[in-house]
């Protein structure tokens, strides 16, 4: 071949060969779709927004293994652990104070002061310093309170709990979940960044309902079961005592059948209602031990007549939302799936009238927080589960003797044939 044809042609093949390469890798790219899971996707939708547990674990795990090495809590008397815990429970309130002191300065209609804003952020800085020196021992002390109820019990082997208690206050990831739009099912599961304010949720929710046409909500975490467990930072004592008792007994139902098979739907409810059981009672009797000052005072008698009468009905919260949940139901199961919708924000707005704050109500809200049937509520007015997890629980002579039942029951047939029903 001449050179200058040579010339003439050879920009027409490289051409020809970038198109047959592209072409190439648009082929490969939507062949190699389907093989991304829809988690895979979700993720890569949201990139850079999600919670690097792994990251997290590794700057715990040392810290934890010193700890338990030195064990610095076996050193101070009960009145000196009292101490240290009402101590972290002060620091953590004036931090918080400092903190919305800051946000309420700096959302005001006055001119932000540099100096104010200083002095404020200074306040926090050291809040989370003192925070910061106590939170370690806080955890070794909790953890060993929690120990000396489930010995009580007859939790624990050679004296100790198996697992032993582990846990970090700690900053919590919220967590973003996804159910189908036609029915009510958690499709999937996404960490996501702590700290995310209601106008960044709202952003995220709509890309990914955008994206997937699904419905999508995220949700704060009070606590997570990795190990050690993620328990978020209050200054509230009934909070954290049940927090961390209701994360422990999924550490314990981990190394049981309920555990293993959590991702089945039915496991799932059955073994986050009987955490919650556990943890109130646990909570309940942590406070009663330690800190009998922090007991909520006790539930008003509605037996008694009241001397006045009502002027209205009281607004049931959790009866209102099975209701709700079930109307929604029936209508999705009729492919009624815009009006489900429109029920629900109508809902919502009557939950807000009445002083109930839902940022959003949805298919993934009941997806979410059905799993939670220890009381009347988002699990629906039919709901099969959480009724008789309950009546499990109050036919139990003891705590302990409840946790080794349920630990082998991972459906509802188990639970019938547990209870004794026919049929």
């Amino acid at each position: 071949m001449k050179p200058e044809i040579a010339r003439k042609i050879r920009p027409h093949l490289r051409r020809g060969l970038d198109g047959i390469l592209i072409g190439l890798l648009v082929l490969s790219l939507s062949a190699s779709q389907p093989l991304l899971s829809f988690e895979d996707r979700l993720s890569l939708q949201l990139a850079g927004r999600g919670f690097d547990f792994a990251t997290w674990l590794l700057s715990v795990w040392w810290e934890k293994w010193i700890l338990d090495a030195a064990a610095p809590q076996a050193f101070l008397d009960e009145a000196a652990q009292d101490r240290v815990i009402r101590g972290f429970v002060r620091h953590m309130e004036a931090a918080q104070q400092a903190a919305a002191d800051l946000e309420q300065r700096m959302a005001g209609p006055e001119p932000v002061d540099p100096s104010a804003l200083k002095e404020l952020r200074h306040r926090w800085e050291i809040q989370h310093q003192k925070l910061k020196a106590l939170r370690p021992l806080t955890e070794a002390i909790l953890a060993e309170q929690l120990a000396t109820l489930l010995h009580r019990e007859g939790l624990t082997f050679l004296g100790y709990p198996i697992p032993p208690v582990n846990l970090r206050l700690t900053a919590m990831p919220n967590l973003l979940v996804v159910s189908p739009r036609d029915r009510i099912v958690q499709q999937a599961t996404l960490p996501l960044q702590a700290d995310l304010t209601a106008d960044e949720m709202d952003r995220i929710e709509r890309r990914v309902d955008g994206a997937f046409n699904v419905s999508s909500l995220v949700v704060p975490l009070g606590g997570l079961a990795l190990y050690p467990a993620m328990i978020m930072e209050t200054p509230s004592l009934p909070y954290l005592t049940e927090a961390i008792a209701h994360e422990w007994t999924h550490h314990w139902l981990f190394l049981w059948p309920l555990g293993w098979f959590y991702d089945r739907p039915e496991a799932r409810t059955i073994n986050e209602t009987a955490a919650d059981l556990v943890g109130k009672a646990l909570g309940q009797a942590w406070l009663a031990r330690f800190y009998p000052d922090a007991l909520p005072p006790p539930a008003a008698d509605t037996t008694l007549p009241s001397a006045q009468p009502e002027e209205r009905p009281v607004f049931h919260f959790g009866r209102e939302l099975a209701k709700t949940r079930t109307v929604v139901e029936r209508l999705l199961s009729r492919g009624e799936i815009r009006r489900a919708e429109l029920y629900m924000e109508a809902r919502r707005r009557v939950f807000l009238e009445h002083g109930y704050v839902i940022r959003k109500l949805n298919q993934a809200y009941f997806a979410f927080y059905g799993a939670y049937a220890a009381e009347e509520g988002a699990a629906g007015v039919e709901d099969p589960i959480g009724p008789r997890v309950r009546r499990l629980w109050e036919q139990s002579p003891s705590l302990r003797a409840f946790l080794f039942r349920i630990a082998l029951i991972t459906d509802l047939a188990g639970l019938r044939q547990a209870l004794g029903e026919r049929g």
